[in-house]
């Protein structure tokens, strides 16, 4: 029975003990977790942080991206309005330029050398009458473009080109830039006076 009378007297300081042991576990308990909350809290803060950042990076690349597949067919179709519109102002420029601008734009830099220039002797084959212009382009090998030019060198109908000689032809040549021999191969002076006749 001693045993017991002294458990019981033992039992206030005991109790007291528990109590005591009990009270530093519940707050070192409740210290520890207050300080993983602020210490993940402070983790948990940055990550949030982080997340929203890279979601406003995501929206805005996902807006430049909706921007750019929206944007893309006007874009095509404007470029496509602008060359249509280009190509048929080319057109418009060719159908209306006259023969003259036509012959200046196909003008080899040979025409604007300084060197000096053979002259034709009229004297040989005669002067045109450029009131009275022969129809050039119905000898073979002389189109628009080569009727311009040996109207502008001084031949105009078909009774100066029956008379040309061969010195006068490579003049011709030179003059209005020809092709070498072209005129021989073609027998301009022949057709000239077939044509004559007519």
């Amino acid at each position: 029975m001693n045993n017991i009378s002294d458990f019981i007297e033992q039992l206030p300081d005991l109790a007291g003990i528990f109590f005591l042991m009990f009270s530093t576990f519940l707050i070192g308990y409740f210290a520890a977790s207050w300080f993983q909350k602020i210490k993940f809290r402070r983790i948990i803060e940055r990550l949030k942080k982080e997340v929203n950042t890279l979601k406003v990076k995501d929206t805005k690349d996902r807006d430049f991206d909706t921007l750019f597949t929206e944007m893309k067919p006007r874009i095509i179709e404007v470029v496509k309005q602008t060359r249509d519109e280009l190509d048929e102002q080319e057109e418009n420029e060719l159908l209306t330029s006259s023969q003259e601008s036509i012959a200046e734009k196909a003008r080899t830099t040979f025409v604007s050398y300084t060197v000096d220039k053979p002259e034709l002797d009229f004297d040989s084959f005669g002067y045109a009458d450029h009131d009275n212009k022969d129809d050039l382009t119905k000898i073979m090998g002389i189109g628009p473009y080569i009727e311009q030019k040996l109207n502008e060198i001084g031949i105009c109908n078909y009774d100066q080109i029956s008379k040309l000689k061969e010195s006068d032809i490579r003049v011709i040549t030179e003059l209005i830039d020809f092709f070498p021999g072209r005129i021989e191969r073609d027998n301009w002076v022949g057709q000239a006076k077939a044509l004559k006749v007519y």
